[in-house]
């Protein structure tokens, strides 16, 4: 983390009057930024060493790097976690959970002294979630190489529209930027589009900022798009807009680039540090992620395999960790390109002997707005049953025809449109929970035959 804090501290005497960070309520220059680290970071210092952060917008950048400037061990309390969630992280991390900036003493100086730690708590599909544990190697190792990716400069400008909770959002979305010299704008989370079913607020706050670069979830992407389709104005500043953490419809990003959206796939997870694979910027349509520099992607027995310095130290309370990583994700590697076909303990196994991830199915049905959430779950009888959680009717007749190009044997032989407020269907995450979709498909009368006559 040290380039961070050495780039902050020069654009701090450089540029001090330049906007650095803005989050619709306020902003702050980057020598306002670097006087408030450093005041945080004394009361940081002078108090518990591992700290749950529960901040927003700009008191969450301030509260990360004075933290982390402090030397101490942070994590991040997602807004999405439930209450037990949140009870687990903090007792499991042994967290003294922070909700304010805290201020003492003399400020501290920008000259990272290093070991800071963070924990990152995956949201677990089974069970309680993991603490990843990662040090400066792993977070600088990832900065510098999504840095080389992106292309990053000072004339850059990022809006951040992920939660900040989020380990993708802290490194694309502070460290990256201030490594850059570049301001960055936070979307506010009721425009974020992450969890509403409405893109518009997302589509004018880019309309407005003019963003070069973004960084989305699948669903925001999904309504974006249909804020653009509808008539919302697109920013002509985009070079790039990464989408990841889960399959997307290839027609989505066909779509997204029709209308001016310059979306490209990336690839990674907490135990790697988020990234390790993107679509490069000159990349032609279609193609596949390359991994970052420095990080080493192979397939053994179908799984993508990670080696580098952003692996992991370790989950928290476990025997430390090194050398590469099985991710328990199946993909290919065709030219030093990768794709993610999905998820290993979720793969569904058909009568035919034909394997299927239902991510790859799903991504079609979350193309539509209207489903925020989706679950492909195998039936007696060696029926396909896809679940929709529908907020609104869905578009029954492009709903179709998307599943009807996929192959044969992948293509769900019913649908069942679901009440998204059914208990457990869909997790704090916002993905839909499979066991309890599995449960709904088995009540009577509720699968609706998937044939194109649905669609008349």
């Amino acid at each position: 983390m040290t380039p961070v804090f050495d780039a902050l501290a020069r654009n701090a005497a450089e540029r001090p009057q330049n906007m650095a960070f803005a989050d619709g309520q306020r902003s702050l220059t980057w020598s306002a930024l670097a006087q408030a680290v450093a005041r945080a970071a004394a009361g940081f210092a002078a108090g518990p060493r591992t700290v749950g952060l529960r901040l927003t917008g700009l008191d969450y950048v301030i509260g990360d790097l004075a933290a982390t400037l402090a030397g101490c061990r942070v994590v991040p309390v997602p807004g999405f976690f439930s209450t037990g969630q949140i009870t687990h992280l903090l007792q499991d991390a042994g967290a003294t959970l922070i909700d304010h900036l805290p201020q003492a003493g003399k400020p501290l100086s920008l000259s990272y002294a290093g070991g800071a730690q963070r924990v990152i708590y995956t949201s677990g599909t089974t069970g309680q979630p993991k603490g990843v544990l990662l040090g400066d190697r792993q977070l600088t190792a990832s900065v510098t190489g999504l840095s080389r990716v992106l292309a990053a400069g000072p004339e850059d400008r990022y809006l951040s529209a992920l939660p900040q909770a989020q380990l993708l959002e802290q490194i694309c979305g502070i460290f990256l930027p201030i490594m850059a010299g570049a301001p960055t704008v936070i979307c506010p989370p009721d425009a974020s589009a992450l969890f509403t079913g409405d893109g518009r607020a997302l589509a004018q706050i880019a309309h407005q900022v003019h963003p070069t670069v973004t960084l989305l979830a699948p669903r925001q992407l999904t309504m974006w798009v249909a804020a653009l389709r509808a008539g919302a104005s697109r920013p002509n500043s985009l070079r790039y807009v990464a989408v990841g953490g889960a399959p997307i419809s290839p027609e989505l990003i066909a779509e997204a680039r029709s209308l001016g959206l310059p979306v490209s796939e990336g690839y990674g997870l907490s135990e790697a540090c988020s990234v390790v694979a993107l679509t490069p910027l000159d990349a032609p349509e279609g193609s596949a992620m390359v991994p970052l520099e420095g990080t080493s992607l192979r397939i053994e027995d179908e799984e993508i395999v990670v080696d580098g310095p952003t692996v992991m130290a370790g989950y928290l309370h476990r025997s430390p960790h090194s050398g590469p990583w099985r991710t328990g994700d199946l993909g290919r590697i065709e030219e030093g390109r990768l794709t993610v076909l999905g998820r290993r303990d979720a793969m569904i196994l058909r009568a035919s002997g034909r394997n299927i991830s239902p991510e790859w199915v799903e991504a079609e049905a979350l193309a539509d707005p209207s489903l925020p959430a989706a679950a492909l779950v195998l039936m007696p009888e060696d029926r396909l049953v896809l679940v929709l959680a529908a907020i609104n009717a869905p578009n029954m007749k492009a709903l179709v025809a998307r599943l009807a190009r996929l192959p044969a044997y992948a293509r769900p032989d019913a649908l069942v449109i679901a009440d998204p407020r059914e208990p457990g269907l869909i997790r704090p995450s916002g993905t839909a929970d499979r066991q309890v979709a599995r449960l709904i498909a088995a009540r009577p009368d509720v699968q609706i035959p998937l044939t194109m006559e649905v669609a008349a």
